[in-house]
């Protein structure tokens, strides 16, 4: 199976954390690809004709893309660790990753945001995407007083999500407001999947986000 993505995408970022934790990262080749919202990459474009990463090509020919199929396929395939089948269990961890998600994505229009210094519009949106980042904080702090030891692909989402927000932020300190949270994600940050999936690259410098 041939993985599309990029060692700086948070999304790709969620899908190889899924294949180490279910040992199927020797089954994967990756094809590293370069993606923008105005730029596609050639090798990409040939198997999806969006341009979007993760996409994972199978060895029969078929094409599976979004990162969260990806995560099912990839968890159907190892027989089923980090999305409950069915019952209130799964529609927890779903929703656990829709909100990890939605983090993700604001962070990642928020980065891009930041470079569009001549757009007017550039201080609405950023702050509007800001103002996004700093109510999730809360809820997700509320959430990792009870889940200290789950690591499910909500809890990948929402774990690249804050790595993702460390590695283009640097100079924001998210941490001190939010102390079970930091402490959850310390915890799972020292995961042999994690470790092994560090976003690659010196991040751009931007300043500290305000509340």
């Amino acid at each position: 199976m041939k993985l599309y993505g990029s060692t700086r995408s948070p999304f790709s970022r969620k899908v190889l954390v899924a294949a180490h934790e279910l040992e199927l990262l020797e089954r994967l080749e990756f094809i590293p690809v370069v993606v923008s919202q105005t730029q596609t990459d050639p090798k990409l474009a040939q198997v999806h004709p969006l341009g979007e990463i993760p996409a994972l090509l199978l060895d029969d020919g078929r094409l599976i893309h979004d990162s969260l199929v990806i995560c099912e396929f990839l968890d159907r395939l190892a027989g089923g660790a980090l999305i409950p089948i069915g019952g209130d269990a799964r529609w927890d961890v779903l929703s656990k990753h829709a909100l990890g998600q939605g983090l993700l994505e604001t962070l990642v229009k928020l980065f891009g945001e930041r470079k569009r210094v001549a757009d007017p519009l550039q201080p609405i949106y950023s702050e509007a995407f800001t103002r996004k980042f700093f109510r999730a904080l809360p809820t997700l702090d509320t959430q990792y007083r009870r889940l200290s030891n789950s690591f499910d692909v909500g809890d990948i989402a929402v774990c690249c999500a804050l790595s993702y927000a460390d590695f283009r932020f640097p100079q924001q300190d998210w941490r001190q407001a939010h102390p079970a949270l930091a402490a959850y994600y310390e915890k799972a940050s020292q995961r042999p999947s994690m470790q092994a999936t560090r976003f690659v690259g010196d991040p751009t410098p931007t300043p500290a986000l305000q509340p």
